[in-house]
């Protein structure tokens, strides 16, 4: 036994000296942000790092390296934006992190089909816990094949239904953005919920993706915490991955440098993850009614578009939507969330995954959730904070499919760029 102990022991001390420390990283945080400052904010957001969505009047956070840090901070004070150290040294925190995720794994062992709220789960796991679940429940759970990432892991999701012809379609997936790791969870416990209620099969096929990016999320657990990207080669340089809700084949924009935090790829759909989750899309324009891409962290509810802040037509049943799921996540917790246009107030995007399955007229509702922040980092909710989490999350979610189903709407094409 104290030799199996010592060599549990070596793995983790080996995986933890293996993992990016961050030392000497900081994270900077404004002021609260100005309509006059939103198009520079944007500029910089395409190069460096910047956690949650930056929106005018509340404070942006952004991760600087010690090499970053000068650069910012200059440019901060030439645009007069206030701001300061609100995390030194990120370091301890990752260090704190990582030893208490490799604690909880050793004490927490995943059981078969048993989703985990009490840690993190790893790509591996979920990925176990899905066909699991389809292996059990093969009257209403088939499996959603999207392909293989650029790593070969599987794009696998899971499709529960009554098996009634013609039923609407409504579809979730999650941390498409590697770090966002409260995400998962929350689709797991859709699952959960849709396959312990028949009335929820019989208003909607459901569509959930647990992991949208599997090579960055796996990525994100063992080696470098804050990772954001995919993990696909560029060709000529060591920066490796692309922005995949930069990658979508809407008014995608080819600006970026492989660097850049936001770097959209070579071509729209070059990432396979997201050609996967397009295809999805397309082939089920007819039927789909609901896309919903959760992401972290910013407690914001955020409809098409990215690229302009004039609304689209039907704006008004969009908003309606989102305030009616974001009045029942209040009235669960007291978590607010603020519903939003995209670009109205935040910085624009090109080729996100929700304009993108609005705007090629497939779904007439379209968000991306960016659920609570946590932990000193934003990005790290404590574990102990999963399950409140989805708690008040999934009656928001419930409550609007079933208002979209309700309330059909269609979404109007726009003019092309």
């Amino acid at each position: 036994m104290r030799l199996l102990g010592s060599i549990v022991l070596l793995l983790v001390v080996g995986s933890a000296l293996a993992y990016k420390t961050y030392s000497g990283y900081q994270v900077l945080k404004t002021a609260p942000l100005t309509p006059n400052v939103m198009p520079y904010i944007n500029k910089m957001s395409r190069i460096y790092d910047f956690w949650g969505t930056p929106v005018v009047g509340r404070p942006a956070t952004v991760m600087v390296s010690p090499e970053e840090a000068s650069v910012v901070n200059a440019a901060f004070n030439r645009l007069r934006i206030s701001h300061e150290i609100m995390i030194e040294d990120l370091a301890p925190i990752v260090e704190k992190d990582f030893a208490e995720q490799e604690r909880l794994m050793r004490a927490i062992p995943r059981q078969p089909r048993v989703a985990v709220y009490d840690r993190y789960m790893t790509y591996d796991e979920i990925n176990a816990h899905v066909h699991e679940t389809i292996a059990a429940n093969p009257s209403v759970a088939s499996l959603v094949d999207l392909g293989l990432s650029t790593e070969g892991r599987e794009l696998h999701g899971i499709k529960l239904s009554n098996g009634a012809a013609g039923q609407p379609t409504v579809w979730f997936d999650c941390a498409i953005h590697a770090r966002e790791w409260i995400a998962p969870p929350v689709c797991l416990r859709i699952i959960d919920e849709v396959l312990a209620d028949p009335a929820l099969r019989d208003l909607a096929d459901w569509y959930v993706l647990p992991v949208a990016n599997p090579d960055g999320y796996s990525f994100s657990t063992t080696d470098s915490r804050f990772w954001r990207k995919t993990r696909r080669p560029n060709p000529g340089s060591t920066c490796v991955g692309t922005d995949p809700n930069r990658n979508f084949d809407f008014l995608w924009d080819s600006a970026g440098a492989y660097c850049d935090e936001t770097f959209p790829g070579s071509s729209a759909f070059s990432e396979p993850e997201c050609a996967g989750i397009g295809n999805f899309i397309a082939a089920n324009a007819d039927s789909l009614v609901l896309y919903v891409a959760l992401h972290s962290y910013g407690s914001l509810i955020l409809y098409p578009f990215g690229h302009t802040i004039e609304p689209v037509p039907n704006a008004d049943d969009l908003f309606a939507a989102g305030q009616k799921s974001a009045d029942v996540i209040a009235s669960v917790s007291g978590t607010v969330y603020s519903v939003e246009n995209s670009a109205a107030g935040l910085y624009f995007t090109f080729g996100a995954s929700d304009d993108y399955a609005y705007g090629i007229g497939a779904a007439g509702y379209a968000y991306t959730y960016e659920l609570p922040g946590g932990g000193l980092a934003g990005f790290n909710p404590p574990p102990s904070r999963i399950q409140g989490v989805v708690d008040e999350t999934w009656p928001g979610l419930k409550t609007l499919v079933e208002y979209t189903i309700a309330n059909p709407t269609f979404p109007i094409l726009p003019t092309k760029k």
